[in-house]
């Protein structure tokens, strides 16, 4: 295989996995501690409670109550003085609008990716702690900092969800990589909502999707005879149209795709509609509180809070909030 189509797989197959986070996260724990943690800082990690992050990458993405926390003074000296940002400023930013909204910016995803890279040497809880002072102190305050809070737990969620799941019995595919991209492209926006995973992963996506549809084509080409709708995707991979018979489509996906990838594209459905249910429901009663008479203004908005806070997980209220046109909470 040519060195450009291995290292195209490569690369799809990272961004597939979900980008930087991944990328540190594939090498070996020894390799990492070696790169990613001085002498100095390894003890400090191990006598505080931060033990590098284990085999399993996942693991030390999940919170550990039982572990002990350094206060963010700590991790922030440990991370930028002694540990693998030495000398290096915090990557990204964030910006509100006029309307004090977290605006949806790959910034802050540069932000995410490089507090995610020191995992190991710092814990995800600490990681947190010391995001959200630096979000306070660059926005000028709680709501600001909780806007990004906000959106790092479904990235958090995200990584979770994207982690890879170990070695395939075959080689890539133009065909199984496009796949892989629409499958991974509506778990984000799911997540994520729209507007953040195209901030996000927007222009990753489309370039990726470019080379994949270069490399169907050059390799369909010199081939005499060949089938050139061999490398192009059924469309029955989309997300399904309203109305649409969605079992008549299952079948199709089924017979086209195989039962394994038409499982894992009838859940992204599911979850969609779901999500797109619960927004549904709670615009209705929104617009009805809105219009109610006989609540005060602070009534009203107490209700509309409290009806958020029924309707929709924590990780899900901001983006809830975001898409039914309602400020964030304390905006």
């Amino acid at each position: 295989m040519p060195v450009r189509r291995t290292t195209l797989w490569a690369g799809a197959t990272l961004l597939l996995c979900g980008g930087l986070w991944w990328a540190w996260a594939a090498q070996a724990p020894g390799a990492r501690a070696a790169v990613r943690l001085s002498p100095a800082a390894a003890q400090e990690a191990t006598t505080v409670g931060a033990r590098p992050a284990p085999p399993n990458a996942v693991d030390a993405l999940q919170p550990d109550p039982t572990r002990s926390q350094r206060g963010v003074a700590q991790v922030r000296q440990a991370l930028f003085e002694r540990g693998s940002l030495r000398g290096v400023q915090p990557d990204g930013g964030f910006r509100l609008d006029a309307q004090g909204r977290l605006i949806p910016d790959r910034a802050v995803r540069r932000r995410f990716d490089q507090l995610l890279t020191t995992l190991g040497e710092a814990s995800i809880e600490e990681l947190g702690a010391l995001l959200q002072q630096q979000a306070r102190a660059e926005l000028g305050g709680d709501d600001g900092a909780a806007q990004v809070m906000a959106v790092w737990e479904r990235y958090l969620q995200l990584q979770r969800q994207l982690a890879p799941a170990g070695g395939t019995s075959s080689p890539p595919t133009a065909d199984s990589l496009t796949l892989a991209l629409q499958e991974r492209a509506r778990q984000r926006r799911l997540v994520l909502g729209n507007d953040w995973a195209e901030a996000f992963y927007g222009d990753e996506e489309a370039a990726l999707q470019a080379r994949l549809s270069s490399e169907a084509e050059a390799a369909a080409s010199p081939a005499p005879g060949r089938d050139s709708q061999a490398t192009t995707l059924p469309s029955v991979a989309r997300a399904p149209q309203p109305g649409e018979d969605l079992a008549a489509l299952q079948r199709q996906r089924e017979a086209t795709l195989g039962p394994e990838a038409a499982a894992r594209l009838q859940a992204l459905d599911q979850a969609q509609a779901a999500w797109a249910q619960k927004v549904t429901e709670a615009r209705s009663q929104v617009t009805r509180l809105q219009g109610a008479a006989e609540l005060s203004a602070v009534q009203r908005q107490q209700a509309i809070d409290q009806l958020i806070e029924s309707r929709f997980a924590p990780q899900d209220r901001l983006r809830a909030r975001a898409v039914l046109g309602l400020a964030p909470v304390g905006g």
